[in-house]
């Protein structure tokens, strides 16, 4: 539903068949169009047909203009929101235009709004059709951040791309400086008003008030041509006994005219239709259903229909015609006619048919716009405990609901307490997690509740209380709870016996036991998918395919995957994110870097929308590997220093030690040793001091690379041949297939070709049937040199490896040359770079002359400065730069 609305964000309104043709606007616009203005401004009070006026002419452009369109709202006035929505907008006008400014944003953290839409102005520099952009409401923005970024695009957009800015007030965007240089087409009030003609075409053709025509010029008079003055003078006019009457007695200045006709509207309606407008006014959107029990009506359809037949401000939402919305303006009215009991009592009522209804979060919203505090507890009590709360996985807005929610209220209500204290663990949030499990549990255990309800609940705290110790890797204490739960929850606690049958393959996976925590897994999501929650069906089938991929089974962990995908029913809820993301990273490893950014990017955008954090601290880690293996440093830093700041949020203290082991590897493939080997001290030091609680195989794989970056193959060795062994013997098959690779490794450093082929052999048999590359290539040139000496073992992909390592070097070295060309002083122009060609052809400079039609002294004058922006001072000293530069 929340896609839905949102899509609605970026659709041209629609038109009608009545609507009242303004050509002398249209042609303003036109004029502002083809005069390559900067910005054309629509600004007007409400109610003068902006967004009307805007969509009726690019109705009539037809194809001859893209149109990108964002209908702002409160919302988006967070510069982050803005800067999605408005990314977002030019993607739906043309699939993939502004894919750079996308890709910034879905990085994580927060980009400077700046950068956002450079890398936007960049990727429309090559549209080859017009573009119209057009910012409707732009009113509801007043954060400085974001009219910053849209100056900086108005200075710079291309000439074939247009901003129309419809709004209440002016936005602060220098407008007098656009003004002075006439780079502003301006259409205000006074170019919007109604004339007399178009006030008579709208009386009679649009409100079917034919009879009427004749006073139009009076009423367009009285109204100074506001167009909602209009159409609200209109309706009162259809049951008005003496219109002239009516129309003299007409007086006031726009806010007086929109209370008078509004009132004189409803009056005319009857007291039950006004009750039912002013009682329905509360509802953001509604059926007849909802109307009839906030109402008692019966008749809510036909009253609907009644509405939208007489045009009374009543807007269809959808094409069956059973979701409607009043006009704003008009339900902001509307509801100035409740009084704050009754607004707050039917906002109670709303809250509860929602809820009785299914739509929870709906329920919830409205519970809290009523500011009765009670009722929002009782409902998200209620809420917590419903499978289709979870379902959908939207965790941020859950997390958004408790943190409004007095503290106190909880104390009372153990159950709340109990589901909230889940919904903090899922967030990372685990210190408070843990209090609210402790007030839960000291609470029902004083309770009155009957004995069989407590002791169900408590073996819920058993199953949370385990997961809480899994994810701290506290594996003792973690079997121990998971185990109580099993035993003491009742078979039909589906939900509950899937959460710590989850929690017990995290524990079996945190000990290095994959296979068994692979089982666990798959089974949390089979009892999840009988409990109907979504969320945890798919979220523990992709925690059995990480646990793949461990164990070195891509082809299986990516059926996983698709298995996952296929419990969201429509692809869209934000669990599936890491689904994708998992499938971005089995890509990366079979080294399809393309797909594997594009599989990324898209789970990372699906788990962001819900707030899934600890699914985004697994995506930055991927995130950061794919931009490693693309060679863009700086971004894989950032993504790495992003997931770091979850891991911190978190404090648990195995994810902060992988954390430093992470950025240690990366400053290690960097060439930053340094960086290195201080991590390796301070996780030797810990490892010393505490031993390890829990399996360790990617520190202490990165423990023998800082070994081996340092000279010491042997020490590294030492280290890796009982991992290798350990992991042999427990399926660890992703540790086993690296600690090989670095052996051999190891025994090439030390002159031992027998030996280094002999492990690389194992790793290319075991790397060969899944499609690992990337592991391989990784290594870099002191692997490569290896494998020309062992191909007979797996001629195929070392063949794949060869063309890869042999691609990854020409890349390099174009890099390197860019770099080069780039610490140019002064670039060569283009008649530069075309006597440079020559001279390294060794022409002379008559020659050069004669070839490019120019005389010989501009041929030695272009010679002259060649030798300068190079840096030389000699003819074979240029040709030399040239040929080192790739010139």
């Amino acid at each position: 539903m929340v896609k839905g609305l949102l899509a609605t964000k970026f659709h041209i309104p629609a038109g009608r068949a009545d609507d009242v043709a303004r050509p002398r606007l249209i042609g303003l616009l036109e004029r502002g169009i083809g005069a390559q203005h900067r910005l054309i401004l629509v600004s007007a009070p409400a109610g003068y047909g902006k967004s009307t006026l805007i969509s009726a002419w690019l109705r009539a452009s037809g194809a001859a203009r893209a149109v990108a369109w964002l209908s702002l709202d409160g919302e988006d006035n967070d510069v982050n929101r803005f800067l999605m929505h408005w990314v977002a907008m030019f993607d739906r006008a043309q699939a993939n235009l502004g894919e750079g400014a996308r890709q910034l944003l879905e990085l994580g953290q927060t980009q400077p709004p700046a950068a956002v839409m450079d890398a936007l102005i960049d990727d429309l520099a090559g549209l080859q059709r017009p573009l119209v952009v057009v910012l409707d409401d732009y009113h509801v923005i007043d954060q400085p951040a974001i009219h910053e970024a849209l100056a900086r695009f108005i200075e710079r957009r291309p000439p074939q791309v247009h901003l129309v800015i419809s709004t209440r007030q002016d936005p602060p965007l220098s407008l007098a400086r656009l003004r002075a240089h006439e780079q502003m087409t301006e259409i205000r009030a006074q170019h919007l008003r109604f004339t007399p003609e178009e006030a008579r075409q709208f009386l009679v053709h649009s409100m079917k008030l034919g009879r009427l025509g004749e006073v139009a010029a009076a009423l367009e008079e009285r109204t100074e041509g506001w167009v909602v003055g209009l159409q609200l003078a209109a309706l009162a006019l259809q049951t008005a006994a003496d219109p002239e009457r009516f129309i003299q007695n007409f007086r006031g200045s726009h806010r007086y005219v929109l209370d008078y006709l509004a009132e004189e509207v409803l009056r005319q309606q009857g007291d039950e239709l006004r009750a039912f407008l002013t009682q329905t006014s509360v509802l953001d959107r509604f059926d007849a259903e909802v109307c009839a029990a906030l109402t008692g009506r019966a008749d809510s359809p036909a009253i609907i229909d009644r509405l939208e037949r007489a045009n009374l401000f009543i807007v269809p939402l959808d094409d069956q015609r059973r979701w409607y919305r009043y006009h704003h303006l008009f339900a902001d009215y509307l509801r100035t006619e409740l009084g704050k009991g009754e607004q707050a009592e039917l906002l109670e009522r709303a809250a509860r048919w929602h809820e009785a209804n299914g739509l929870v979060f709906e329920a919830v919203r409205y519970a809290f716009a009523s500011d009765n505090a009670e009722l929002v507890a009782d409902l998200l009590e209620r809420a917590l405990q419903n499978a289709a709360t979870w379902t959908g996985g939207d965790l941020g807005t859950l997390i958004q609901w408790l943190d409004k929610l007095p503290r106190p209220l909880m104390a009372a209500r153990p159950t709340l307490t109990l589901h909230a204290s889940r919904v903090l663990y899922l967030a990372g949030r685990a210190e408070l997690s843990g209090q609210f499990l402790d007030q839960a549990e000291e609470a029902l255990r004083a309770s009155s509740t009957p004995a069989p309800d407590v002791a169900r609940q408590l073996a819920i705290v058993a199953a949370y209380r385990g997961s809480l110790a899994a994810f701290r890797g506290d594996l003792p204490a973690a079997f121990e709870w998971i185990n109580r739960a099993l035993d003491q929850l009742p078979p039909d606690a589906l939900h509950a016996r899937a959460r710590a049958t989850d929690a017990l393959g995290l524990a079996h996976e945190l000990a290095g036991n994959l296979e068994e925590a692979g089982r666990a897994f798959l089974r949390a999501s089979e009892l999840a998918q009988a409990a109907g929650v979504s969320y945890l069906a798919v979220n523990a089938r992709c925690e059995a395919a990480l646990v793949q991929i461990g164990q070195g089974r891509l082809l299986l962990a990516s059926q996983t995957c698709q298995q996952a995908l296929a419990l969201g029913a429509d692809g869209k809820i934000p669990p599936l994110g890491l689904a994708w993301a998992i499938l971005g990273e089995i890509a990366r490893e079979r080294n399809e870097l393309a797909t594997a950014e594009r599989l990324l990017l898209d789970g990372m955008s699906l788990s962001r929308q819900g707030g899934l954090t600890d699914d985004l601290r697994i995506e930055l880690l991927f995130l950061a590997r794919l931009r490693q293996a693309l060679g863009d440093w700086s971004a894989a830093c950032a993504a790495l220093e992003q997931m770091d700041a979850i891991v911190q949020s978190f404090g648990i203290q195995r994810l902060i030690i992988l954390s430093g082991a992470q950025r240690a590897r990366l400053h290690l493939m960097q060439g930053a040793a340094d960086g290195a080997a201080r991590w390796a001290a301070s996780y030797t030091q810990q490892r010393q001091a505490a031993g390890a609680a829990v399996a360790q195989d990617f520190e202490e794989l990165t423990l023998a690379r800082v070994h081996l970056a340092n000279g010491e193959p042997g020490r590294a060795a030492s280290l890796l041949r009982p991992l290798f062994e350990r992991a042999n013997a427990t399926g660890r098959g992703y540790t086993g297939l690296e600690a090989a690779i670095l052996l051999a490794r190891c025994h090439g450093a030390q002159n031992q070709p027998t030996a280094a082929g002999e492990w690389l052999v194992r790793a290319l048999q075991w790397a060969e049937p899944e499609g690992f590359l990337r592991i391989f290539l990784d290594e870099g040139p002191g692997l490569a040199k290896l494998l020309p000496d062992v191909r007979r073992a797996a001629p195929g992909l070392v063949d794949r490896l060869m063309q890869a390592f042999a691609a990854q070097a020409d890349a390099a070295r174009e890099k390197d040359l860019h770099s080069a060309r780039a610490k140019l002083v002064t670039p060569l122009s283009e008649q530069e770079l075309r006597v440079l060609a020559l001279v390294v052809a060794g022409k002379s400079n008559a020659e050069i002359a004669a070839e490019l039609v120019i005389s010989v002294g501009t041929a030695k004058w272009h010679v002259h400065n060649i030798l300068q922006k190079l840096e030389v001072s000699t003819r074979t000293q240029a040709i030399a730069r040239a040929r080192e530069l790739g010139i």
